[in-house]
């Protein structure tokens, strides 16, 4: 036993042993609480844990030290609160996904790891009721399968998780059901997933990560976007943190590497895990202004005018209205930003379908908001008259 624990002992003091020794084993859980992220509240024992570390040394301690430390322990007990009261108020999601589904990975930040089937569901936290259940089929091209022509120049569709099809099968995907609507007599691709933002669609343009399917002479490229692009843009989303992030400097478009890395990664991780932050801060973190917008235009424009030089193909972009609330303080709204697109070379539609909801069609899956089918469909089918009746030459040349 070491020699001034049996000079502790000698004196009569084995509770102030045991205080002492209660100190490294706290340490050693909080370690553990870090590392490991045991359960959805690991933070709130972390915050516990360091309060007791920093009381038992108040305890332990006389003069100003001890009034430091009582000063440190009154704010690690109130970080204990606040992150409990959070836990509780904050809105639970129940979501599976088949392990694999997504994963780190280069140029692009994320996405499949492999090909497959992944099972998902999403259910009601309070009554457990389903709120969707569905099969996503990625390809060996680790793409969402999209049936159609094998053979042909392909119209490629961009896009996040509503051109995935997140909460639909297979079968109900936008690109799918564009596909189906035309016979399957046209090549098309799927080349959307959950939580991307135009700066994928950018940045797999600038490598020619997918230039091998696509193809040398590819017919269209379609890209579903919506105002609350301009979070991705601007990185504000968690799940961005390993994807590409651009920068306007000195009127340029610039590929500044990933949204976080070094030191701002494990911050933003960090904060990411603790449930006070998330419900009471980071609502204000992810509000958008002026630059953030104008980020997500020029990063739009900027795919727009890549398509056309590189691929020599025109950019078709349904384009998903927002409340006027939206754009509060940001100097923008959803007609300017439409303008500025097609000032940049873009074919822009109106495919919100403010109409069809305002008639009573469920376009958003309850509880969930991705879009129906229905809503794939109707849109589909915007997207075929448009291209029908203002793009000639697409839709139907080579077909039989």
């Amino acid at each position: 036993m070491h020699k001034s624990v049996l000079i502790l002992l000698a004196n009569g003091k084995p509770f102030l042993v045991l205080r002492l020794a209660v100190i490294p084993v706290l340490l050693m859980l909080i370690v553990w609480m870090e590392v490991g992220h045991p359960g959805p509240a690991f933070r709130l024992f972390t915050f516990l844990f360091v309060f007791l570390i920093v009381a038992d040394l108040a305890a332990l301690l006389r003069g100003k030290a001890r009034d430091g430390l009582i000063v440190l322990a009154s704010l690690a007990f109130s970080l204990c609160i606040l992150e409990g009261v959070a836990i509780v108020l904050e809105p639970k999601i129940m979501m599976t996904v088949t392990k694999g589904w997504s994963v780190n990975r280069p140029v692009i930040g994320f996405g499949p790891e492999h090909a497959g089937r992944f099972h998902a569901e999403r259910r009601d936290p309070k009554t457990g009721a389903v709120i969707y259940l569905a099969d996503y089929t990625i390809d060996a091209n680790l793409l969402r399968q999209t049936v159609s022509s094998e053979k042909g120049p392909a119209i490629a569709f961009f896009g996040d998780s509503f051109t995935f099809g997140l909460g639909v099968n297979d079968a109900n995907t936008l690109p799918q059901l564009f596909a189906d609507l035309l016979g399957r007599k046209k090549r098309v691709l799927n080349l959307g997933f959950g939580g991307y933002g135009p700066q994928q669609v950018l940045r797999e343009m600038e490598t020619g990560l997918f230039d091998p399917l696509i193809g040398s002479r590819p017919q269209l490229f379609i890209f579903m976007t919506a105002p609350w692009h301009a979070e991705r843009t601007a990185c504000k989303p968690h799940w961005l943190r390993l994807g590409p992030h651009y920068a306007i400097e000195d009127g340029r478009l610039v590929f500044e590497g990933a949204c976080y890395d070094g030191p701002s990664l494990w911050l933003r991780e960090w904060l990411e895990n603790t449930a006070s932050y998330r419900y009471f801060i980071k609502p204000y973190r992810m509000r958008i202004g002026h630059d953030d917008i104008e980020l997500y235009i020029r990063t739009v424009v900027s795919i727009v005018q890549l398509a056309k030089e590189k691929y020599g193909v025109a950019t078709l972009i349904p384009y998903l209205r927002e409340r006027d609330e939206y754009f509060r303080g940001t100097g923008f709204s959803d007609d300017s930003i439409i303008a500025r697109l097609r000032e940049g070379g873009a074919v822009v539609i109106d495919a919100s379908l403010a109409k069809e909801k305002a008639t009573g069609a469920v376009i958003n899956i309850p509880g969930d908001g991705h879009p129906t089918p229905l809503a794939n469909r109707l849109r589909a089918s915007i997207i075929i008259d448009y291209i029908e009746h203002h793009m000639s030459g697409i839709l139907f040349s080579g077909l039989q």
